[in-house]
């Protein structure tokens, strides 16, 4: 049996990062820990679901790996559902973006800046969901770190474009660099220096890294790595 274990670097941590922050904000229960494993299995049925999606006559290779991760998942999502049945409502809002993302993956045009970006919002509610696990609420704060996140992983897909996809497009890098700059300023201007102070490190390292150098995809997927450790570092300190 292929398991299709998922292997791009920058949705791992789309997936991890805004739970944590989520979680890290409020009180940590292991209510938490439960529900992410089921979570993560369901981004793992996403492989071989996307898999056949692109390639319909693959069905009987995605199918065993894509039972076994949607069991996982259910047995361990369902019992948070039944305690706390207002997560799923909060997934509906999920629910639209997903769909653009399989239209996307049937059309093979994944690669579309429209298509990565309704993946980090989609992404970005597990904010909601963690942070009302923790706190049995939602609160303005929540939506300050759910943009945040919005911000920091749309800031990183333009870098890390800028560096493959659309490498030696003027335009494109002239636009994550103000998008880079607009990060920072955005935070100053509101009277967060710390989280300011956050995103300059993300932007710098846009910034100052050679963009004529070819780098393999495990390099930029390891700095991007260490660019959301610090991320979630920081925020966890400043929240």
């Amino acid at each position: 049996m292929k398991w299709f274990i998922p292997r791009e670097h920058g949705a791992w941590a789309m997936l991890i990062v805004p739970y944590l922050i989520g979680m890290l904000a409020t009180e940590v229960t292991l209510v938490h820990w439960f529900f992410f494993i089921g979570v993560l299995a369901f981004y793992f049925a996403s492989a071989p679901l996307l898999t056949f999606v692109r390639q319909p006559k693959l069905l009987k290779t995605a199918v065993p790996s894509l039972f076994v991760y949607v069991l996982i998942g259910t047995i361990f999502t369902f019992p948070v559902l039944y305690l706390i049945p207002e997560i799923i409502l909060i997934s509906l809002f999920i629910l639209p973006f997903f769909i653009l993302n399989i239209v996307f993956a049937k059309l093979k045009k994944e690669r579309l800046f429209i298509n990565d970006l309704c993946a980090i919002i989609a992404l970005s509610f597990l904010v909601v969901i963690s942070y009302y696990i923790g706190s049995g609420t939602i609160e303005a704060i929540t939506f300050i770190l759910m943009t945040i996140n919005i911000m920091f992983f749309t800031a990183s897909v333009f870098h890390v474009k800028t560096l493959i996809r659309e490498n030696g497009n003027k335009k494109f890098l002239m636009n994550s660099n103000v998008f880079h700059g607009f990060t920072v300023l955005i935070f100053v201007l509101l009277g967060m220096p710390m989280i300011a102070l956050i995103f300059l490190i993300s932007s710098l390292k846009a910034w100052m890294m050679p963009k004529q150098k070819r780098y393999k995809p495990v390099q930029i997927g390891l700095i991007e790595i260490a660019n959301s450790v610090i991320f979630v570092v920081g925020i966890g300190i400043i929240f």
